[in-house]
């Protein structure tokens, strides 16, 4: 049987948004620009979302990318749809859901030769089965959840936020 059940309704997903974005200005309140990366179509809309709130607190310099990632069979490769400097910037990673730990992982890995100044990263949902060395350094929620258990987080045609456990 193939059942969800909603978990955290759009205000719940707003709200958790609004604490990670203070979070992340009080630690890089100090630095001169913020570069933030949306991991595919749910982590870019969620990294929009947080240069917003960032910008209502601060004239700190943000660019926002999105990076794609392409599963193919055992293997991931990254689509960049522009180039970008992030050359002595603070970046901040946002995706929709941490599992394994290997999204972050990956991107990470292919990041840190661009010679970024500090990486952190940021989800809505942790799910807290990493299996790779990465550190959610922002999450809105940790889930203990079992292996068989999925976490579907889905934006509807309004950009309305919805996480659905099944």
């Amino acid at each position: 049987m193939d059942s969800k059940n909603l978990i955290f309704n759009n205000n719940d997903i707003e709200n958790k948004i609004k604490r990670i974005s203070l979070e992340v200005y009080e630690e890089v309140f100090n630095d001169k620009k913020l570069t933030i990366i949306g991991i595919s179509k749910n982590g870019y809309e969620i990294a929009k979302k947080i240069k917003n709130f960032i910008e209502e607190y601060s004239k700190l310099e943000i660019k926002i990318h999105k990076i794609d990632i392409l599963k193919k069979g055992k293997d991931y490769e990254i689509k960049i749809e522009e180039k970008y400097d992030i050359n002595n910037s603070t970046v901040l990673l946002v995706d929709d859901v941490s599992q394994s730990g290997r999204t972050l992982q990956f991107v990470i890995s292919n990041l840190i030769n661009l010679k970024p100044s500090k990486i952190k990263t940021s989800v809505i949902v942790n799910r807290d089965q990493t299996l790779f060395p990465v550190k959610v350094d922002f999450s809105g929620v940790k889930l203990s959840t079992s292996v068989n258990e999925h976490i579907n987080f889905i934006i509807d045609e309004k950009k309305e936020f919805n996480v659905f456990l099944s």
